[in-house]
């Protein structure tokens, strides 16, 4: 076998063996902080809609997600902001999977990049005065 190839082969094994640490160093992160990604996954979902996401567990999924960090919400539940009146939640689902960046999670930053949702039920509701659950997806407006 050639030098050269042999050098390829080290460096090669060694750019892997360093993605699988990092991935395994990630792993550890997001196992240890669970609660805290979790609030504040829930509240970076809430700041972006008028209503309210409610999540009962989160589990991590990491080789659904590879490279990124991959994690399954479970029991959530989307409800807008006058669910006290009409009693229709907008989406109750077993489990959602949520990708996020990984780079940014080690800085402490949660950038969702791509969402998953599965066992799930959708109860789109519109009263008589025109009201419409989907109105959670509105801007919410500054005060």
């Amino acid at each position: 076998m050639p030098r050269w190839s042999k050098i390829a082969l080290k460096v090669f094994g060694i750019f892997i063996g360093l993605v699988v640490l990092v991935f395994i160093g990630l792993a550890w992160y997001v196992s240890a902080h669970k609660k805290e990604l979790l609030n504040t996954i829930t509240a970076q979902l809430n700041g972006s809609i008028a209503g309210e996401i409610t999540i009962g567990s989160m589990d991590p999924t990491f080789l659904s997600g590879f490279p990124g960090v991959s994690m399954r919400l479970n029991n959530v539940i989307v409800r807008d902001s006058l669910f006290q009146q009409h009693k229709h939640s907008l989406l109750e689902a077993k489990d959602i999977e949520v990708s996020v960046n990984a780079l940014k999670l080690v800085t402490g930053t949660i950038q969702i990049k791509k969402m998953g949702i599965n066992n799930a039920t959708i109860y789109l509701y519109t009263d008589s005065s025109g009201y419409s659950n989907t109105a959670i997806f509105k801007k919410k407006s500054a005060v």
